[in-house]
């Protein structure tokens, strides 16, 4: 089993609301940079390559009010490798309480048929550094 991949973000002042705190948007926003900085250590997002990643499934739970100026942490694990699908979870940490949690579905697209593709061997070796069995 392997371990989350973690990145940071630091919200800025234009990511505020009208209410004083981060716009629920901006929360889908850092979700993002988790998952497409994984997927481009994968070898998943080469602009010009023959595939790409699409998300199939998105649910976000917002579990408490972040707020500017802060520093975000982005933990992003693998949960489930399918046949055509990666299954992740993600939360999102600012002032060392979890603000956000998600559950993603990817999938792997052929980008001439546009089409899922089966995941490899080699996709599966590379993407087990991230598989966490117990990820919430």
């Amino acid at each position: 089993m392997g371990a989350p991949y973690v990145t940071t973000q630091k919200l800025r002042f234009c990511d505020t609301d009208q209410l004083g705190h981060i716009n629920n948007a901006v929360y889908s926003e850092m979700l993002e940079a988790g998952r497409a900085e994984l997927m481009a250590i994968a070898g998943f997002l080469a602009p010009t390559g023959p595939w790409g990643v699409v998300i199939v499934r998105l649910e976000v739970d917002f579990l408490r009010e972040m707020t500017w100026p802060a520093d975000v942490r982005i933990e992003t694990a693998i949960v489930a490798l399918g046949t055509k699908s990666v299954r992740m979870r993600q939360r999102v940490i600012s002032a060392d309480l979890i603000c956000a949690r998600a559950a993603t579905v990817l999938v792997v697209m052929d980008n001439a048929t546009r089409q899922g593709l089966p995941l490899t061997e080699a996709w599966r070796a590379t993407l087990s550094q991230w598989l966490v069995e117990d990820f919430a």
